[in-house]
């Protein structure tokens, strides 16, 4: 059957976020995230600061700067929270470096149901559903492995995730998990690989996506995810995903769970 030329795709489930399209010219950027990336056709490129990787499907670690390039081939991106079950499993158990090639069963499916979507033999919300169905599959075997990450941490994030427009004082959130600032700054840091701070603009930088139908402007948008102005929120957009957010909202269909 005919492949059909489609849009770039933006899905949001949860703490995951699932980008499926090409992509090319983007800056160097870094994220909170473990980010699987899968080629549906040809092998992509991707550069980070010490090497340059050819391939059909890796895994790059939270806070690993990196340049993808899709070469005008639709990729997959799957955006994983580090502190959920099958983010923790990629992330700290299938590879021990900054960028690992990752070859599982479970890829392939994932890109079967890819190009599935690209023949139009299915819709985008039936594409989500599988994706999310199978990565809660893999999951199980997640499971199965060692998910330590502590206790005041996890309560933390869930606490985080509750209050995305809000600023949270350090001091505040330290006080809440009982431990002094400079304890509960190492053991954050220590389980999520990322600064509190950093973290915060994370979650307020995810949670922007639901506003993006129900907002006029940049500005709106900015002010309403909890940044400062759409100038903060741009910087923070591209570091990030390496696209200021007019480029990747302007050229994709966001769709939610």
């Amino acid at each position: 059957m005919e492949v059909i030329e489609q849009e770039n795709l933006i899905f949001k489930a949860g703490d995951t976020g699932i980008y499926f399209g090409k992509v090319n010219d983007n800056a160097n950027h870094q994220h909170y995230a473990v980010q699987l990336t899968i080629s549906i056709y040809e092998k992509f490129e991707l550069l980070s600061e010490k090497s340059k990787y050819v391939s059909d499907s890796v895994i790059i670690r939270p806070q690993v700067s990196h340049r993808l390039d899709s070469k005008d081939q639709p990729v997959l991106i799957f955006l994983l929270n580090p502190a959920s079950a099958v983010g923790h499993f990629l992330g700290k158990h299938l590879t021990s470096e900054p960028i690992g090639e990752f070859d599982e069963e479970w890829i392939g499916y994932l890109r079967m149901f890819a190009k599935d979507l690209l023949k139009n033999e299915i819709n985008e919300k039936t594409f989500l559903s599988a994706c999310i169905n199978s990565m809660a599959e893999f999951g199980d075997r997640c499971l199965l492995a060692k998910h330590n990450i502590d206790k005041r941490v996890l309560a933390s994030l869930q606490y985080l995730d509750r209050h995305t427009r809000e600023l949270i004082p350090l001091k505040e959130m330290a006080a809440e998990m009982c431990l002094s600032e400079s304890r509960f700054q190492h053991l954050f840091k220590e389980h999520t690989g990322i600064s509190y701070r950093r973290m915060q603009l994370w979650k307020r930088l995810i949670s922007s996506f639901d506003l993006v139908h129900k907002t006029k402007t940049l500005t709106e948008l900015a002010h309403q995810a909890g940044f400062s102005d759409s100038a903060h929120y741009s910087k923070t957009f591209k570091e990030s995903f390496g696209f200021a957010p007019s480029e990747a909202f302007n050229n994709s269909q966001i769709l939610f769970e």
